[in-house]
């Protein structure tokens, strides 16, 4: 009730402009920190260092580090949404929120927002700087949240309450919601959280039938590209659209439908500028978690003897968060492989280092300092 009243009592700003602000304050204190992304074969190492069933010297120096680093405001290890859902895949309840507890420590209860998010925010940001925007908020200072929203955000509506009582109650609930541990979500949702579903097998499988098919048609990796990019820009244009279809609205107050021919013309040309746009160095850094992730997708493609499996869109994701906006990712061989090789080289392109083992993740860190 104390959070309610003090927003009632200062009203101030709306709801999104008050979570703009607790990002971007969330941000500014990460500045110092060198942010860290591990993918689950290093939190599980990690956590197994806790809990004494892994003693090599090089493992517990790897934590030794991290924890030193954090608690000396150096570092931080953010997770994504995947990390999340792969958090669910261990079963046993006991290394669950055991592996939530190291999250929570090494963390310091930050995440990246979710993967759909990042593509609106880079889309919105490339748009508005197209349109000759100089006062862009940078994306650093916008992709950081709390653990809590690590599946995006949901606030309370239609409480029944006056506008003024309403607004106070969600950022009063948001505040709350900033400061909840992932230890403290996993005990809450766990019984609740579904199991795999097939999702991603049956997704491997259309891909790998598709990839089959098409197999004799790709001549180069930068062709190969350019088929999933053009895949991938029919979800994308329809994104871009409607961005500017709102700020078109609210330049010119006339309403415009998402539908139509009206709406069909601006989506194929947002495609076709896309498709064309992407030529170019500075979009592929302006819309990093689009070109990373496409990247993957025809990595896998243009290596014929490869298969998707379903664990790769996980891994991809992983990717995404990390190269985009972090400074060392440690993770799997054959995903460090497939970002360093040197026609895609995401990791010099971002300024990312990768590393796949131990030893390689503590010089990595030393290296990054």
């Amino acid at each position: 009730m104390a959070g309610i009243r003090r927003h009632l009592e200062s009203p101030g700003v709306s709801l999104g402009e008050y979570v703009r602000r607790r990002q971007m304050a969330l941000a500014d204190e990460l500045v110092p920190r060198q942010a860290v992304y591990l993918d689950q074969k290093f939190w599980i190492i990690l956590r197994d260092v806790v809990a004494g069933t892994r003693t090599a010297t090089d493992e517990v120096e790897l934590l030794e580090l991290l924890r030193e680093r954090v608690a000396s405001g150096r570092a931080f290890c953010p997770i994504s949404e995947s990390s999340f859902v792969e958090l669910f895949k261990q079963r046993d309840t006991r290394t669950r929120e055991a592996t939530a507890r190291l999250i929570d420590e090494l963390s310091l209860g930050v995440s990246l927002i979710p993967f759909d998010e990042r593509v609106v925010l880079e889309m919105e940001s490339f748009i508005l700087s197209e349109g000759g925007r100089k006062d862009l908020v940078p994306l650093h200072r916008l992709v950081w949240s709390k653990l809590s929203y690590i599946l995006g955000q949901v606030h309370p509506a239609r409480t029944g309450f006056d506008a003024a009582t309403e607004l106070a109650l969600q950022k009063a609930f948001f505040d709350h919601m900033w400061t909840i541990s992932l230890s403290e979500m996993v005990r809450i949702i766990s019984a609740s959280m579904p199991p795999d579903g097939d999702a991603f097998h049956t997704l491997a499988k259309r891909l790998n039938a598709g990839n089959a098919q098409h197999a004799d048609e790709l001549r180069s990796f930068n062709q190969t590209y350019g088929i999933e990019l053009r895949g991938g820009l029919d979800l994308v244009a329809p994104l871009a659209a409607d961005i500017v279809r709102e700020i078109a609205e609210r330049a010119t107050g006339r309403s415009m439908l998402r539908d139509g021919d009206e709406w069909n013309d601006l989506v194929r040309q947002w495609h076709a500028f896309l498709a064309e746009a992407f030529k170019k160095d500075e979009v592929k850094d302006a819309l990093r978690t689009l070109h990373i992730n496409t990247s993957l997708h025809a990595a896998v493609r243009w290596n014929k003897a490869q298969r998707f499996e379903a664990n790769d869109f996980h891994d991809f994701h992983h990717a995404a968060a990390a190269l985009g906006y972090c400074d060392v990712f440690l993770t799997e061989r054959g995903l460090k492989s497939m970002v360093t090789a040197s026609h895609i080289a995401l990791d010099t392109r971002y300024g990312c280092r990768v590393a796949a083992d131990v030893r390689e993740g503590i010089s990595a860190l030393r290296e990054r300092a």
